[in-house]
């Protein structure tokens, strides 16, 4: 479960917000190292630069498809791809419907062969 954080924006405390909510915004100039963080799960204030982002840092440098995907798609790209993996396994099931008493032939047909060796 990603961890989720507090930080002091001078005037209040704002979040949660992810770990890399915390990168994107040193990276924007909002915050910076010196900025009080803390882990929502603690009560200890501590600089930005002495919080363990190391795992997030990973995560933004290599993101996972589903990262990517949530990032780049519309909800309408989504949804055309759902529609798209319907139809195949619908099509694919209907195959197999169709297909299963060829499929049993062959496989009757293989069996006998390697009987009769």
């Amino acid at each position: 479960m990603a961890r989720r954080y507090f930080y002091d924006s001078g005037e209040e405390e704002i979040g949660p917000v992810s770990g890399e909510d915390l990168l994107r915004l040193r990276a924007e100039g909002e915050i910076d190292n010196d900025t009080w963080v803390r882990r929502e799960t603690s009560r200890t204030w501590r600089p930005l630069r002495g919080v363990d982002l190391r795992e997030e840092e990973e995560e933004m440098r290599n993101p996972s498809l589903l990262k990517l995907l949530l990032r780049n798609m519309t909800l309408l790209g989504v949804l055309k791809i759902l529609a798209v993996l319907v139809v195949v396994v619908a099509v694919l099931v209907t195959l197999a419907a169709f297909m299963w008493p060829v499929l049993l032939v062959l496989l009757v047909l293989w069996l006998l062969s390697r009987l009769t060796r």
